[in-house]
């Protein structure tokens, strides 16, 4: 993504010291998150991209300000309002209080540069439109015509499988769709204007779902009063979010030794938990040792795998037909190294 032009999109120290450590600069490092530790001072300094997230946070960037008054400070500002998700986002600065931040910030010669905004659970087209008219009507009502970026974050559906795709209750747009409906507002409304601003959106998830897959095997199948349970070599844990809220696409390839038939089986995990079920209702014949493969499991899926049970397994990279090992397999040293055990 750096190779194309993407910027880097962080939340914490950690996450901007990996952004560090692929090379890319400040510059090209959009720091959003409710909490941000020691590198929001340098990140400022060194012209780096920065969304508020709190009051307490443009108070402490007010400071810096204060600390370094020959540089020019400049922050954009995370807005929340209401886009008929269902529900009220925790992120962000509510815009009724804009006012405040604004004057905050202008007295104390901070420059706001951009604004952003990030809602969830709401990926169809009428919600994309409504947060892109709400974000152009705060730049008409606050005179923001010298911003440099207007952000909209993420949330949009992006590319499936079919049988994914299928259990989803409303036609999903895609990208075409959601640039022809969106984008050309922001198009209309700058077409006239001596500055255009970069227009950013977030798709990691969006991006990287299909492209991701998580290969497992078949342990063993158990039937409990007529109930019928595949048991796998991997859990929820390993497969996403998605998993646990819709059927994932899967292939299986096949032993085809002692061949069982199960009927709305349950594929399950190797936890002790009740709730390790990552795809349910399966018809069809099974053997021990086939391998299952589940597909669009990018996102979160990775770095969500607590240590828990079972150190988690390695990943590797399919580029044609060279295989690149990314991440090795962890091991019971990876787990505890942190603690501290009585001699």
């Amino acid at each position: 993504m750096k190779n194309l032009g993407g910027y880097a999109e962080v939340v914490s120290d950690m996450e901007y010291e990996l952004a560090l450590k692929i090379e890319y600069t400040p510059d090209k490092i959009v720091f959003n998150g409710p909490i941000k530790g020691k590198y929001l001072e340098s990140h400022l300094l060194s012209n780096g991209i920065n969304n508020i997230d709190r009051i307490e946070e443009a108070k402490y960037i007010c400071e810096i300000a204060k600390k370094y008054p020959d540089h020019q400070i400049k922050t954009g500002i995370r807005v929340n309002f209401d886009i008929d998700a269902g529900y009220t986002s925790r992120f962000g600065i509510d815009i009724n209080n804009l006012k405040e931040i604004f004057e905050l910030l202008k007295s104390n010669n901070v420059e706001v540069n951009g604004l952003h905004c990030h809602m969830s659970r709401a990926r169809g087209i009428d919600a994309w439109k409504l947060r892109a008219n709400t974000m152009l009507k705060l730049v008409e009502n606050y005179k923001l015509y010298d911003i440099d970026y207007i952000s909209l974050g993420s949330g949009m559906f992006g590319k499936m499988d079919p049988e994914l795709k299928a259990q989803f209750p409303l036609d999903a747009p895609d990208y075409d769709l959601y640039a022809e409906e969106v984008i050309s507002l922001f198009a209309k409304f700058y077409k006239d204007k001596d500055k255009k601003p970069i227009l950013f959106t977030e798709p990691g998830t969006t991006l990287v779902s299909k492209y991701v897959d998580f290969l497992a095997k078949i342990i063993g199948v158990k039937n409990i009063r007529g109930k019928d349970f595949v048991l796998l070599n991997c859990s929820f844990h390993n497969l996403g979010e998605t998993s646990q809220m819709k059927n994932l696409p899967i292939r299986i390839f096949k032993n085809e030794v002692d061949i069982k038939h199960v009927n709305n089986a349950n594929f399950v995990g190797y936890t002790c938990l009740e709730q390790d079920v990552i795809y349910r209702k399966y018809t069809g014949e099974i053997s021990n040792d086939d391998y299952v493969l589940f597909g669009n499991v990018g996102g979160y899926s990775l770095v969500d795998k607590p240590p828990f049970i079972m150190p988690d397994y390695p990943m590797i990279m399919l580029d044609n037909e060279d295989i690149q090992l990314i991440k090795r397999k962890e091991n019971f040293s990876d787990i505890f190294k942190t603690f501290v055990f009585e001699e």
